[in-house]
């Protein structure tokens, strides 16, 4: 069957970039500057996709300009690359491109004609605490509506943007990425776009676990990150398409406010210099370290100090007035929240929901080089999509870099075909749920639900051989029975059941590696291996499709380049 026959459209783009949101706006504007052909798919609506879609208030770090190696060394030491660390255990010169490259990105943003800058017409910078010495600052931005502005930005550039439009997987000519197949959510149509060069900047993996705000309705999508953004497509298509993921193994552990619908974790620590109190029930100060893992926290539960809370009595009011634009620039609705529920957010103190497995902004994902280049050519991952990039900072600055350096592989990739067979196999795959009969196979949401069930009790923050091999079993007979009869009686919900798949091929792959690292490390607890093992200093977990098998293989992590150890002035 040919392609018209099989594609209800067919696209033809030099950039295909997966994800509209704060990697991939930037990426594709910049791209379309450099003359290219540049085509965003978006599942959602691109004005307000992403993890930034509802406001953000601060971007990123920046070395303390003096040296770029000064703030890199800091940032990935002896202790932090060997992974005894908090958990940070990803490619130094990822590290090291994200720093060297802070001030020129914001130029690049602000250029491209995003604000950057304060009321009072400068940049508003402020101490980031808890990355220590060396580390220059943080950037206050009013960021509420920043998506639409960046939308307007691409849209300027000649960037062709597919809002509602889902891409399904990777399309491959031998060892290269050549485009996707996708489909619209709305009208189901089938998309194939031939591309030279793929960018996935589809976001993170949160929905393989419960939301961390606790629920009555186990359906709900109460994450602190937009829903449709954490279901791991990105890793899941370059995962099938042959590229390695890493740190599959490494959950987050999500330290928030336990009402996260009135107000944004991010605005304590920090505070301009300032930071919230961290305390017991009783009033009594609590260090960091014991509040800011999941060993220190369990703890504390039992020793009857939990829970911990976060206070702001000590803020003057000058400190307490620019705390609420930040809200505001992040939650629009925080303020009022509190209001209605006769909640002070100065004087009444912040339940912490800590010691919670949760996978977002940590170092999972599609193993990169720090060209963003991913293991497939052709391939390349951005902001969270990208091991060790998370955030706004990291996410503008990884798409802006790809954004400048994928010409050259364009100019030198060559000509290549797209199999017909691949395409018909990925149309069926599609369509696959809308051909069972109602009633006839559970919904989406049902199976999703399940797999969050089976990964918060058998492979949580703290794990043991009996309780993952329960996990396994349990998960295997959901894949097995459920896996390909999840029913969809339109397209919205056949995009459920495309992202069900996503989140069961991760989950799969996390309680694999989990299963395979038998230590406590960081927050990496096994309570049948409580104590680190050596053999696996400096080593991380790789992950990749082989001919249909999954392969895991431990590697030792990259350090920084002999070049990169120069001292270098880094660009104001």
């Amino acid at each position: 069957m040919s392609l018209e026959k099989l594609a209800d459209r067919i696209i033809e783009t030099d950039v295909l970039v997966v994800g509209g949101g704060t990697a991939g706006c930037p990426l594709a504007a910049k791209a379309a500057e450099a003359g290219l052909k540049v085509t965003i798919v978006e599942k959602s609506k691109t004005e307000r996709s992403g993890n930034v879609g509802h406001g953000v208030d601060a971007y990123g770090i920046f070395a303390n300009g003096i040296s770029v190696t000064g703030a890199v060394k800091l940032w990935a030491n002896k202790e932090m690359h060997s992974c005894n660390g908090p958990g940070h255990w990803v490619n130094s010169n990822i590290d090291y491109a994200l720093f060297k490259r802070g001030f020129w990105a914001l130029e690049e943003l602000e250029r491209l004609g995003l604000p950057m800058r304060w009321d009072n017409g400068e940049l508003y910078w402020f101490p980031h605490l808890l990355r220590g010495p060396g580390i220059k600052s943080g950037l206050r931005v009013h960021w509420q509506n920043i998506k639409p502005k960046m939308t307007k930005m691409c849209k300027e550039r000649g960037v062709q943007i597919l809002d509602r439009v889902m891409v399904v997987d990777l399309l491959t000519d031998g060892d290269k990425v050549v485009g996707a197949t996708a489909f619209n959510t709305r009208t189901g149509q089938f998309v194939l776009i031939k591309a030279k060069a793929v960018v996935l900047a589809a976001g993170m993996l949160c929905r393989c676990f419960e939301p961390e705000t606790p629920t009555t309705w186990k359906y709900k999508f109460r994450y602190h990150y937009c829903p449709a953004s954490i279901s791991g497509d990105g890793f899941a298509m370059a995962y099938r398409a042959g590229a390695k993921l890493v740190n599959m193994d490494i959950n987050g552990w999500g330290f928030r406010i336990r009402d996260d619908s009135t107000i944004s974790f991010g605005n304590f620590p920090n505070n301009d210099g300032l930071p919230a109190k961290i305390i017991d029930w009783k009033g009594n100060p609590v260090s960091w370290n014991t509040f800011h893992t999941v060993k220190g926290y369990h703890q504390a539960e039992q020793d009857g100090t939990a829970p911990f809370y976060y206070s702001l009595n000590h803020l003057p009011e000058d400190f307490q007035k620019r705390l609420e634009l930040n809200y505001n620039d992040e939650w629009l609705l925080a303020l009022k929240l509190c209001q209605e529920r006769g909640f002070n957010p100065r004087t009444h103190w912040w339940e912490s929901g800590a010691n919670k497995p949760l996978q977002f902004m940590m170092p999972q994902g599609a193993a990169t080089d720090e060209h963003f280049s991913t293991t497939v050519k052709g391939l390349y991952a951005v902001g969270d999509n990208a091991a060790g990039v998370g955030g706004a900072y990291g996410a503008c600055i990884s798409g802006l870099v790809v954004g400048e350096e994928v010409g050259d592989y364009i100019s030198a990739a060559g000509n290549f075909k797209i199999d017909e067979e691949q395409v018909a196999q990925q149309k069926k795959l599609t369509y696959q749920s809308r051909e069972v009969e109602p009633g006839m196979g559970p919904e989406p949401m049902d199976v999703e639900c399940a797999i969050r069930y089976i990964c918060e009790r058998y492979v949580g923050n703290f794990r043991s051989e009996g309780m993952m091999r329960e996990g396994v079993r349990r998960f295997d007979s959901l894949k097995k029975q459920f896996g390909e009869t999840m029913a969809a009686s339109n397209p919205h919900y056949q995009m459920r059941a495309l992202e069900v798949r996503n989140i069961m091929d991760l989950a799969e792959l996390h309680l694999d590696a989990c299963m395979n690292r038998k230590e406590t490390r960081g927050n990496f607890v096994r309570t049948d291996y409580p104590q680190q093992d050596p053999a696996w200093d400096n080593k991380v977990t790789y992950q990749r499709l082989d001919n249909g098998k999954r392969v895991i293989e431990v590697e030792t992590m990259p350090y920084l380049r002999p070049e990169y150890e120069e001292p270098e002035e880094v660009q104001k």
